[in-house]
Order: C-alpha cells, then structure tokens, then sequence
C-alpha cells in the first residue's frame, strides 16, 4: 500500500507537472510554428496514435503473465526474453507502418495543405516511427516494472524526461528549429526512457535481459488476452485522433488546430482518472483471482470510482467555469470555438474515466471482447456522424459526434458488467455520485454565475481559478469524502509534499 499511495501521488505529479509545461509552452509553439505548423505538429500526433496501437494490445497481458508469476524470476525470465523477441519484431513492422504513411501523405492531405507543409508532414512521420518502433520493442520491461509496482522510479523518470525535453524544445525553437527539430527532441526522450527502463530492469530488479523467440503455446496464451484489448485500441483512435485526420483532409490544418486545443485536456482527464487505477492494476487482479465475487469487485470499483470522481469533477467544474476565458488569454480569441470542442468531449468522458478500473475486471474476467466490440461499433458509428456535423458546426460538430458516442458505449458496458460479471451497476452509479455529483453542479453553477463579474486579464482568473479549487476542494473533503475517503486523502497529500507517513 506504502508503494501505492507514492505511486499515486507522484502519478498526479507528474500530471501537474505535465499540465504546467503544456501551458506554458504550448504558447511558445503555437507563436513559433504558427497556427498551420501548430495543426500540422497535432495531425503528426494523430497518426503516431495508429503506429502505437501495433503493440496489439500485447502490454496488459504481458503484465497479467508477471503478476502471476512475480515470485519465480526464472520463469519471469524466460518470458521476457520471448517477448521481447516478439516485440522487437513489432517494432520493425511499425517502421514498415511509418513508412507507408509517409508515402500516404500527398494523396491524403495534399489537397487541402501546401506541397511544403505535406513534405513536412511525410518527414515527421518517419521520424515519430523511429521513436514508436524503438518504445514498443521495450515495451514488456514497462510492464514488468509495472507489475513489480515500479511506480516511483517510472514517474520519477518520466517527470524528468518532461521538463528537460520541454527545455530542449524551447532551446530548440530560439534557435530557430521548426516543427521537424520539435518531432526529433520528442523522439529522442522516448527512446532515452525506453533505454533507461532497460537499465533498471537489469540492475534493480535482476531480470535478464535477452532476446529469445515464443513459441506457440506462449504466443496463443499472450493473443488470447490481448486480441480483445487490440481492438478497444483501434477503437479509442478512431474516437479521439481520427477527427484530426478527418478534419485536416476536409478543412485543412489551421482548424485541426482549434480542435487539437480543445482536446488537449483529454489526456490529462485520462492521466487522472488511469494514475490511480493503473497503481491498482496488479491488487485487483490479485482479488479476482483469488475469487472475489460480485459484491466485492462493486465495492472496489465504488471505492477507485470515488476517488477518481473526486478529482476530475473538481477539474471538469473549473475548465466549465473559466475554459474560454483561459483559451483566449491562453492563446487568443481565434481558439475561443476550441471552450466548446472541450465541453462537448469532457462532459461524457468524465463518466468513462471515472469507472475505467471496470477494463481490468473485463479482461481477467475473460470479457474484453465483447467490450470490444461494443466501442469498435460506436468508433465505427462515429465516422459518418462526424463527417456529417463537421459540415454543419464544423470542428465543434466532430466533438460533439465523439461525445456522443463516449457516452452511449460507456451505458453499453455497464449493462455489459450488470448482465456478464453481476455487478451492482445501480448501487456503483448512486454511490459513486453520493455527495460528490451533487456538490459538483452547485458549486459548478454559483462559479459560471460569478465568472461574469470577474474583471479581465490573467491575475483575475488566476485568483478565481484559485478560489474555486480551494472551495471545491475542502467541499470534497468535508461534505463528500467519508472518514476512511479523509484518511486516504490525508495520507496521498502528505506523500504529495514528500513527507513522512
């Protein structure tokens, strides 16, 4: 638990930190590359997506086979090396895959992009594959350390690879580098983790670290489990980078831009919700496989979903409350449409997010599949309905396709888990939103009221971002949080500050 409550609470550090560079770069970037090498840089990001999903979804089954065998390093082992012959070969297809989309590049977006900003987008391509190609063919040392509940030396190295590749990069653009020089400093930190994940497997936990071919039955066993998870992957790019494609092919890249803006808290919205759920991976696969019945796997989920609701609607309320006022001072008054993007995909993620510890149940559970299926139809579904409202409300349209879509798959697999895994859906949904949903809309509409009488300029949202979070959160703490909620937060906050439990 010791190990859990630090990986957690530098997991949300790392968020903070991760957050803070983006906003105090993202404006740099934009003012350097421009609002077309800013939307190019983003549909870069997009595509990169469709190579790292080549892992196939192999990583969460290859922490699973860890989990159960963390006590017998000979056969950890063994696994290893067959994995990583296996993921080395993934990484040369991905090279291949890389290739073919710098190739792609003319006949997708040249008719609505410049021969010069095309030729820039086939260059990044390659070199984001490199990066990709070299990360996955690391890949089963980050599970391993995952599941040996590595967590502090992860988010310690990856707050480190943060900060000084963000540094580099406005090294970089000082000196006049453009977005091909900014692909290239991301790509080198990838592989500078990927390599040091190598080096604390070898030395800290003692694994030995060779290449060796699976065999059959190994690679039956790994499919078996990852097959599913590969095509909830497929899925969740189509939900959130094919917009961008679909949106550079159609209106070009400035736009692709505006859109990548309001999105952009996606990922901290995810980074949220999965740092507290990823630090309970290997526990709750731990409880199923002992057998816990459905009774147990409601409560544990109310108990993550709680916690994980706590912090997102607190994030959610406040991007209501001041998101364009901030977007405009951000960035200026051409991303103000990028407020609505965020809202239409913020609002039915948060319902996703905050249950997402139900993705471990499916899969040790033996259901992926059909939660699978479930969001490759709604990502399917989604494609024609994007097209469609691009052309009515255009970038603000595709989002609120997308949300739709979110929010209909996330009332799909819960009927999934009432019906396969007999999970109390309604008493998980009540007990989940007890004190904390109701809090979240008062506090939420008393702001978006006292927002308009907040003065201009970046010391007034500063102060009012400021006092929101404090109200919200001693709200949370004292008329939503129970006692033993109060302890966890107690002690996740004194690990926070560094100090001593």
């Amino acid at each position: 638990m010791s190990k859990r409550v630090s990986g957690a609470a530098l997991s949300y550090l790392l968020i903070f930190v991760k957050l803070v560079v983006t906003l105090f770069f993202t404006p740099i970037l934009v003012s350097s590359l421009g609002v077309d090498g800013y939307g190019l840089y983003a549909l870069v990001g997009a595509l990169a997506a469709y190579l790292y999903i080549l892992d196939f979804g192999m990583n969460d089954s290859v922490m699973r086979f860890f989990v159960a065998h963390e006590n017998d390093t000979v056969e950890r082992d063994v696994f290893l090396a067959k994995m990583l012959g296996l993921y080395s070969l993934v990484g040369a297809l991905i090279l291949l895959g890389a290739y073919a989309m710098s190739l792609m590049a003319e006949p997708v977006f040249g008719a609505s992009n410049t021969p010069e900003q095309v030729e820039m987008l086939s260059t990044m391509i390659l070199i984001t594959g490199i990066g990709a190609a070299f990360l996955v063919a690391l890949n089963p040392l980050g599970a391993l350390l995952s599941a040996t509940e590595s967590f502090i030396f992860l988010r310690s190295m990856e707050i480190a690879a943060t900060v000084l590749s963000a540094l580099v990069m406005v090294v970089v653009l000082r000196a006049g580098g453009g977005a091909v020089q900014i692909v290239m400093v991301s790509t080198a930190s990838v592989i500078t983790q990927a390599v040091l994940r190598l080096v604390y497997a070898a030395f800290v936990l003692d694994a030995r670290v060779r290449i060796g071919l699976p065999d059959r039955k190994t690679l039956t066993r790994v499919a078996r489990y990852a097959a599913p998870i590969f095509v909830v992957m497929i899925a969740e790019t189509l939900f959130w980078k094919l917009d961008s494609i679909l949106i550079g092919a159609v209106l070009g890249a400035a736009p692709v831009a505006v859109y990548a803006i309001g999105v952009t808290f996606n990922k901290y919205f995810m980074s949220f919700a999965t740092a507290l759920s990823r630090v309970m991976t290997p526990e709750i696969i731990r409880q199923i496989d002992r057998g816990a019945d459905a009774t147990m796997l409601t409560d544990l989920m109310i108990r993550i979903s709680r916690f994980q609701a706590m912090f997102l609607l607190v994030i959610l309320s406040g991007l209501a409350i001041f998101g364009q006022r901030f977007l405009v001072l951000w960035l200026g008054p051409e991303f103000a449409p990028a407020y609505w993007v965020m809202l239409a995909v913020l609002v039915p993620y948060t319902l996703e997010l905050s249950g997402n510890a139900r993705n471990i149940i499916l899969q040790v559970k033996g259901l992926y599949w059909q939660r699978s299926a479930i969001t490759m139809v709604m990502a399917l579904l989604n494609i024609p309905l994007t097209l469609a409202l691009l052309q009515i409300w255009g970038v603000v349209g595709a989002a609120i396709s997308t949300g739709i879509a979110v929010f209909v798959g996330y009332v799909l697999i819960a009927l999934l888990l009432k019906l396969r895994v007999g999970m109390e859906i309604g008493r998980y949904w009540l007990e989940t939103a007890r004190g904390i949903l109701p809090l979240a809309v008062v506090v939420t509409a008393l702001g978006l009221w006292a927002e308009r009488y907040l003065p201009g300029g970046w010391d007034a949202l500063l102060l009012g971002g400021l006092v929101h979070l404090t109200v919200f959160g001693l709200a949370i703490y004292w008329l939503a949080a129970s006692p033993d909620e109060r302890v966890f937060i107690d002690r996740f906050l004194r690990r926070f500050r560094g100090g001593k439990v």
